[in-house]
């Protein structure tokens, strides 16, 4: 079963007229590396250029295959990749996130968002 990137880039570039193949050149990446990246865990360079060579917005990837829910998250956190439309999905990510960081013993400590040792 195709996961939802691969089903909305997939659409995207019907609609569009393209091939995957147009838009892994279009990318300046192998069609197997984009095949890999939209089946796996993208970096988020990647989603971005997916987007940006569909000319859409990172979110529209995601809102086509979720259904237009109000709520669409994307969260990157040490190379795992959630994107979800359901907000206790996201707040058990958050708290498992959160869980780590404590038993790292590393807490959440200024405005930008970097954390430091306690």
């Amino acid at each position: 079963m195709e996961n939802n990137l691969s089903q909305s880039v997939r659409m995207l570039c019907r609609k569009q007229g393209i091939t995957m193949r147009q838009l892994a050149e279009k990318m300046q990446i192998a069609p197997e590396s984009l095949s890999r990246a939209i089946n796996g865990n993208p970096q988020l360079s990647t989603i971005q250029s997916i987007a940006s060579n569909l000319n859409v917005k990172v979110a529209d990837l995601f809102n086509i295959s979720l259904g237009q829910s109000d709520l669409t998250a994307i969260v990157v956190w040490r190379g795992e990749t959630l994107v979800t439309d359901d907000i206790n999905s996201l707040l058990g990510f958050v708290a498992e996130i959160k869980s780590t960081l404590q038993n790292e013993d590393i807490m959440e400590n200024d405005i930008n968002g970097q954390y430091h040792a306690k």
